[in-house]
């Protein structure tokens, strides 16, 4: 049975990047189609291919999917934002240990 879905998320929660990158990790199962509309992310969810498995996922199988990589991804975002810093710092110390 084919199905299609609209999943609306906040994008203050999930930013645009955050989505994209959810719906490429997804892109083998589902097929993700994002628009913005005032503010939210509407997420338009189909199977990605009914010849495969994802034909044969659920409606609610598929959101948990799409939570599990926004949350994922989003927490990525985070650590990296909060890391940066620490990350340049080790980056000039093994430069200026290197001699470069």
């Amino acid at each position: 049975m084919v199905w299609t879905q609209i999943v609306m998320i906040d994008e203050r929660a999930y930013p645009l990047e955050v989505a994209q990158k959810a719906a490429y990790a997804l892109a083998a199962t589902l097929s993700i189609l994002i628009t913005r509309e005032d503010g939210c992310l509407h997420l338009t969810v189909s199977p990605a291919d009914l010849r495969i498995d994802a034909a044969h996922l659920s409606e609610a199988q598929a959101r948990v999917l799409i939570t599990r990589s926004l949350n994922d991804f989003a927490l990525r975002q985070q650590i990296q934002l909060e890391t940066s810093g620490l990350r340049e710092l080790l980056a000039g110390v093994a430069l200026r240990e290197a001699g470069v």
